[in-house]
């Protein structure tokens, strides 16, 4: 990674947990931007809330592992992905 990108990283306490958590979370944006493109909702900008909201299904109905994620790391997501472009958020 060059420029602003890795300086964000260098500069973040715990960058490890950090880009693990980034990495969760730029699959399951993926997932739920591909759910979102079969039921008809194509090129729609996606929140924080909908991502941590549809996490929190995933931990508690669907039973999968979940890192403790909170909003403050999806919407850090969202401007790296962002920075990248690759994802659109409100």
């Amino acid at each position: 990674m060059q420029g602003s990108t890795s300086k964000i990283f260098r500069a973040t306490a715990d960058a490890e947990k950090t880009l693990m958590k980034t990495s969760f979370l730029s699959y399951y944006i993926s997932m739920y931007n591909t759910v979102n493109e079969n039921l008809g909702y194509k090129s729609a900008p996606v929140s924080v809330d909908e991502i941590y909201d549809f996490l929190q299904d995933l931990k508690h109905e669907a039973g999968e592992q979940v890192p403790d994620i909170a909003k403050e790391d999806i919407a850090f997501s969202f401007h790296i992905l962002n920075m990248l472009g690759v994802c659109k958020s409100d």
